[in-house]
């Protein structure tokens, strides 16, 4: 039986909401304390973390574990099938296990969860009901009962898992708090990201320091034929000692093209514009993409102790991804 656009668009409203409304009462709950304890734990425990789950409990553990991993907390999945077929031996009195199951008795998570208190490891429990046997067995238990799941068949889980997963990242950003985690750790975990590059990367590593430079005394039509061999629009107008006095874009030619400037007779420093806006080589490339956005400009000029040293454009940032 086909569906109208209203009763989808309906659905839709419907799913966002109960979900919305369930991380809301979450929030004011008194799991608060729970999440903040089992971050804690983590954090003072030294050790690793294993999470384990089956089926969408599962995945939610990968999700977590990827989480903290990213942000130098050393965990990983484990299948608690799997981990009772010789996998038990990674565990170690010094690791946290987080068990996730949202009934909080799905049998081989209990299992897992008997195994892991047998080698003395810390257990976090993450299920809708305390008074399960996963919930009395774990040291740490976090409830993610939910109302309803805002699903057209009610029975499939969707409020219970984002729950879930938002209790997972609140842990995690908890222990990032505890451990000073600073952009600059994200970074080196990340080096081959956007975000990683973004951090890392400086400007000495994406400008052209390929650029010849002209004098004042150049004339006009010779510095736009510099400009052309430059290919970054932009023509930088130097003193003898390599000190920067003014540049000329592209932009700056389209001007005087439309008001009819004749460039012939003319010298590059009677139309340049001084003082331009430049950055240094040392400079993270997110403070020059900061410069290019709030200034409307497409190039920067480079200067390394007080001398003309490259072009920084912005097709060198988008190249590397940075933009």
């Amino acid at each position: 039986m086909s569906k109208s656009k209203t009763e989808m668009e309906r659905l839709v409203v419907e799913t966002l909401r109960t979900q919305s409304t369930a991380l809301t009462k979450l929030a004011d709950s008194d799991s608060l304390s729970d999440i903040v304890g089992a971050a804690n734990v983590i954090h003072d425990s030294g050790g690793r973390v294993i999470v384990t789950g089956i089926g969408k409990s599962g995945d939610i553990s990968k999700k977590i574990t990827s989480t903290l991993t990213s942000i130098g907390q050393p965990s990983f999945f484990i299948h608690p099938v799997e981990a009772q077929h010789g996998d038990l031996a990674v565990i170690s009195e010094d690791d946290v296990v987080i068990l996730i199951s949202n009934s909080g008795n799905t049998s081989e998570v209990v299992d897992l969860a008997y195994f892991a208190n047998s080698f003395e490891a810390t257990t976090i429990a993450i299920t809708s009901d305390p008074e399960s046997e996963l919930g009395q067995l774990a040291d740490v238990h976090i409830d993610t009962k939910v109302d309803e799941e805002g699903a057209f068949v009610d029975l499939v889980p969707m409020t219970s898992t984002t729950v879930t997963m938002a209790i997972g990242d609140a842990i995690a950003n908890i222990v990032m708090c505890l451990s000073n985690f600073d952009e600059e750790q994200f970074a080196n975990f990340h080096p081959g990201g956007t975000i990683g590059k973004r951090l890392l990367l400086t400007v000495e590593d994406v400008m052209s320091d390929d650029i010849d430079s002209v004098s004042e005394s150049h004339s006009l039509v010779e510095t736009i034929y510099k400009m052309s061999e430059g290919g970054k629009g932009i023509a930088v107008i130097t003193d003898k000692n390599g000190g920067v006095e003014g540049v000329i874009t592209d932009g700056d030619l389209r001007r005087l093209i439309e008001t009819g400037f004749d460039f012939h007779d003319t010298t590059a420093g009677e139309v340049m514009t001084s003082d331009p806006i430049s950055v240094s080589p040392s400079d993270s490339v997110v403070t020059a993409l900061q410069l290019l956005e709030d200034r409307s400009i497409t190039q920067l000029v480079v200067e390394r102790d007080g001398k003309f040293d490259g072009i920084l454009h912005i097709h060198d940032l988008m190249s590397e991804g940075i933009k």
